[in-house]
């Protein structure tokens, strides 16, 4: 497995490595950039933050590099959301690769959307090893509760600052509880918009939408799987076509325009993330 080898490789470097990270500040490491992005709005920088996915990759697929994993061996924390895929993977080999670093789960009090097809986990804990939706960023109310989960670790180990993160946690929340205001307002309940990956079923539950995916439970639908995700998106009354940066492919614009849907391109995993949720509800609430 590549994710080994990068370790054991890893574990040379830094045995053979008598300094630090070259920023002197103490380090925390993310796995995404909408973490890295309210890790700067709560600690400004005091923090070196290292970011596991660069903007625009998709996490499904992507393989830290050697120059990331060792900042993250050099990292105090490692705030996690426990996804599949590259966080599953590091968090399996951290304990006897990194057995100071602490991970820290931010997803505390965060409702998941079990499976694919929008069966909801009402306390917030995975059942039974039942796989859940990773797209947790995509609901504004869920990075609320993840940017307050992170808030209040750094109170816990840098108390002489935590009123300081305290009023700046505060202040990040009233900025993206306004957002949040700013969409349920909006007329879109009951309407729908289409996609290739199901990328934004928490953003969609979140606003009463109906989220319609070329893709059958994230996976290449097959043709028939197609025609019928098409005809559906044709009677619905779909008008908008998401087109994800993380999950581009070339046939979205081909789909798109055989259905005569507008197209809007977002990023889910960039500092513009909130943005892009805005965008795309701002789209819907067009038509």
């Amino acid at each position: 497995m590549r994710l080994l080898s990068i370790f054991s490789i890893l574990l040379v470097i830094l045995s053979g490595c008598g300094g630090g990270l070259k920023d002197d500040r103490p380090a925390i490491a993310v796995s995404f950039e909408p973490q890295a992005w309210m890790l700067t709005q709560i600690a400004g920088d005091d923090f070196d933050i290292v970011t596991l996915l660069p903007a625009g990759s998709d996490p499904e697929t992507y393989q830290p590099s050697i120059s990331t994993m060792k900042g993250l061996g050099k990292s105090e924390a490692f705030f996690t959301l426990g996804t599949d895929g590259f966080e599953k993977s590091l968090t399996e080999n951290i304990a006897s690769n990194f057995p100071d670093l602490k991970v820290v789960d931010c997803t505390e009090g965060v409702e998941k959307i079990i499976g694919t097809h929008g069966h909801h986990d009402h306390d917030g804990h995975d059942h039974d090893g039942e796989e859940f939706d990773p797209h947790m960023l995509a609901s504004i109310k869920n990075s609320i509760k993840i940017a307050d989960n992170m808030t209040r670790y750094l109170m816990a180990i840098h108390p002489e600052k935590a009123d300081v993160y305290q009023k700046a946690g505060e202040k990040l929340k009233t900025r993206m509880q306004a957002m949040d205001d700013s969409i349920c307002n909006m007329n879109i309940s009951g309407k729908s918009f289409a996609m290739r990956h199901p990328s934004l079923s928490y953003f969609a539950k979140d606003y009463g939408l109906s989220q319609i995916a070329l893709q059958a439970s994230g996976k290449e639908a097959s043709p028939l799987q197609l025609s019928q995700q098409m005809k559906l998106m044709k009677e619905s009354g779909t008008e908008v076509f998401i087109m994800e940066k993380e999950h581009a492919s070339p046939g979205d614009e081909e789909a798109a325009k055989q259905l005569g849907l507008q197209t809007i391109e977002v990023s889910l995993n960039s500092a513009e993330w909130l943005n892009d949720l805005m965008k795309t509800a701002n789209e819907i609430n067009r038509d």
